[in-house]
């Protein structure tokens, strides 16, 4: 792992982005392919630290780093949750390729993925609408299918973050935990978090971790909701290839893919739209966050394996 001393601009001209890139302990390890990862609500880029080099001691170079109102890219605790005034939306998209060209530049000769987890995959979907070319395959993980509700929230949002725009807004964040624990058989955890992983200790290091599960300000709920209006529509694929290989990954109790059957009901979309390389992997017994898991080893292992499945294609 080595964390760049280079400084990169965010497409909003006022933050950089923290960023780590990831490769070979092993210097007689070749690299055959690069990641990009982008992560989800409320939390950072260091929470995928362990997979990251994983997959860079297999000899795929990977590259984090944290989002606009997150991680170590706010200057400030009162910017988490907080995107910008001024177009969040494309501040965040255009971030993407910002971070692909310098993945791309590190590594010139071999084939780029990206991975986007949860609201990440809701970035990564806005991404491939008009970058699909960029990347030689995406994996979308946690995400979700079209949700009605969105054309309810989003304009609601969109009045609170023209009134208040860094306000934290912790009564949407309170509803939503609750309704996604509703949907768990079986909390195991008394925590609010509990729809993210089956692992109490992963839930009480996200509860420890002060960059993770703070409240977003209207104006991130805006953001989000803007995202998935647009990512998570029937048509969001509309203009990406036939051929272009996706893999969608979620744990079957995983309340944002509706228990599996949201993530079900994408893949057999794509199918039915003619998508000739689409993959799913549902993990019995996992939630929102299979890299969290008590057998994270093995969504280690089978994302490898498709990656390195499409690079010898490539």
């Amino acid at each position: 792992m080595s964390t760049s001393n280079d400084h990169i601009l965010s497409s909003d001209n006022t933050h950089y982005l923290h960023h780590e890139f990831f490769e070979p302990s092993n210097k007689d390890v070749d690299i055959s392919a690069t990641l990009l990862i982008v992560h989800g609500m409320a939390e950072h880029s260091g929470r995928y630290s362990d997979f990251a080099q994983f997959l860079a001691d297999h000899g795929i170079a990977v590259a984090t780093y944290d989002h606009l109102g997150h991680g170590k890219t706010v200057k400030t605790e009162a910017d988490l949750g907080f995107f910008g005034d001024e177009h969040p939306v494309q501040s965040l998209l255009k971030d993407v390729i910002i971070m692909a060209d310098i993945l791309k530049n590190r590594h010139p000769d071999v084939p780029h993925f990206v991975l986007g987890h949860s609201m990440g995959s809701f970035i990564i979907r806005n991404v491939l609408k008009h970058h699909a070319g960029t990347f030689a395959g995406a994996i979308l993980m946690g995400t979700a299918d079209a949700n009605p509700l969105t054309k309810i929230l989003l304009p609601v949002n969109k009045i609170l973050a023209k009134v208040a725009s860094r306000k934290q807004n912790p009564v949407f964040a309170k509803v939503m935990n609750k309704v996604l624990n509703s949907k768990l058989e079986d909390r195991i955890s008394s925590s609010e978090f509990a729809w993210l992983t089956e692992d109490p200790a992963a839930i009480e290091i996200y509860e420890a971790d002060p960059l993770t599960g703070f409240d977003f300000t209207n104006n991130g709920f805006m953001t989000l909701f803007s995202l998935m209006e647009t990512g998570l529509n029937k048509n969001w694929a509309t203009t990406i290839a036939k051929n272009f290989p996706m893999l969608f990954i979620s744990g079957e109790d995983d309340p944002i893919g509706d228990m599996g059957h949201g993530i079900r009901k994408i893949v057999t979309r794509l199918n039915k739209k003619n998508f000739s390389n689409v993959d799913i992997q549902l993990y019995p017994n996992m939630r929102h966050e299979p890299l969290h898991e008590k057998d994270h080893e093995i969504v280690y292992q089978d994302i490898l394996e498709w990656i390195e499945s499409n690079t010898s294609d490539n």
